[in-house]
């Protein structure tokens, strides 16, 4: 609510922020850069930073310089002679490791590759099924005898049901315990083949193992050769300072300002609907609807109306106005009653005089014609 109604705050340019942003990136890469080229000088040797000369992008490049002291520089000599005799010796021995190469791969010799003899694993089980065998028919012979002498002394007669019936269930004891000698014999029968089957493979990869070394000593040796150098090393310097800085946030600032503009914006508008809701509301009430009168031409008396004359109010305060123009005032009136936000009839009249009237030399507003 203000002079006229409020605009909304401009959205922030996003390609703007963003290239503000990219712009302090930059400056803080370059700087952490440049704080961390840190020359260093031991008693191995130096590390020193220098500019090349070479811009990209705006960026000056740098290069780095290592440079042994006298003593290290000639251990590096050293070395590099001692690898160069290596290489030579690891030259003399590629034609025995080419006469290697030559001769085809072959296995001839070697123990055969284990096969499962299933004719092994049967007589396996087979004897182990009749160790089990043989110690079960005495016990179940011994069983079968006092169990008819125990009947016979029962008076249980043979072929009655109850004679019959007691069989059945040591044939069923029986039957149970040769079924499980019997899966025992063939589980292991195969654990005992799975043994010999193991034992014939490790052979065998034994002895590819050993033929492929015997093969491949004059190519390691040569391998070996070559790389037996202790090689050259750089002087180890202490690991370089790193400084951090901290990147200044441009886009974060520029986001949070948009919106403290756009509540502010917000606000603002809300506080001009309120008044405008309020006045729009004391139109529709009918506060405003004139019932004729003789300002108009029309004959008769007005009915409910707005009083509106300026000289019937007091603790007149500004507060708004409406889009129309016309300024919106807090007031009470002189004959007592709380305090009212509403217009002026003088202020009406001079930007519509169709909407006010005059009862007794009284200024009236027609508020639905007033706030339009």
């Amino acid at each position: 609510m203000g002079k006229k109604s409020p605009s909304p705050p401009p959205a922030p340019d996003p390609a703007k922020t963003a290239a503000a942003q990219g712009a302090i990136n930059k400056e803080t890469a370059l700087a952490q850069a440049r704080l961390n080229m840190v020359d260093e000088f031991t008693p191995y040797g130096s590390s020193t930073y220098s500019p090349t000369g070479e811009e990209i992008d705006g960026i000056q490049r740098y290069k780095r310089t290592t440079t042994l002291s006298p003593a290290q520089q000639n251990i590096i000599n050293q070395q590099l002679g001692i690898s160069q005799q290596l290489n030579t010796l690891a030259g003399e021995q590629i034609g025995r490791v080419s006469g290697k190469l030559a001769t085809p791969y072959s296995y001839e010799g070697l123990p055969a590759a284990p096969v499962a003899d299933a004719a092994a694993r049967q007589q396996t089980i087979d004897a182990l099924y009749g160790q089990f065998k043989s110690r079960l028919d005495p016990r179940f012979t011994e069983e079968q005898t006092a169990l008819q002498t125990q009947l016979a002394n029962q008076g249980i007669m043979t072929g009655s049901d109850a004679y019959t019936k007691e069989l059945e269930r040591l044939g069923r004891t029986k039957n149970d315990a040769y079924t499980s000698a019997l899966n025992q014999a063939i589980a292991s029968g195969g654990a005992e083949q799975s043994r010999l089957f193991g034992l014939q493979g490790s052979a065998r990869e034994r002895a590819i193992q050993e033929y492929a070394a015997q093969r491949n000593a004059p190519l390691n040796e040569t391998v070996a050769l070559m790389g037996a150098g202790p090689g050259v090393q750089n002087p180890t310097f202490s690991p370089i300072p790193q400084t951090g800085i901290n990147v200044a946030d441009i886009t974060g600032p520029t986001a949070l300002k948009y919106q403290g503009d756009m509540n502010a914006y917000n606000q603002q508008r809300q506080s001009q609907n309120a008044v405008t809701s309020g006045l729009f509301g004391l139109a529709g009430a009918g506060l405003g609807g004139f019932m004729g009168g003789p300002a108009f031409g029309v004959g008769g008396m007005f009915g409910k109306a707005a009083l509106s004359d300026i000289r019937a109010k007091t603790d007149i305060s500004r507060v708004g106005q409406l889009d129309n123009g016309l300024p919106v005032y807090s007031f009470r009136y002189k004959s007592g009653g709380p305090q009212q936000i509403g217009l002026m009839a003088q202020d009406v009249e001079k930007v519509n005089p169709a909407a006010v009237g005059e009862i007794d030399g009284v200024k009236m507003v027609n508020y639905s014609e007033a706030v339009r």
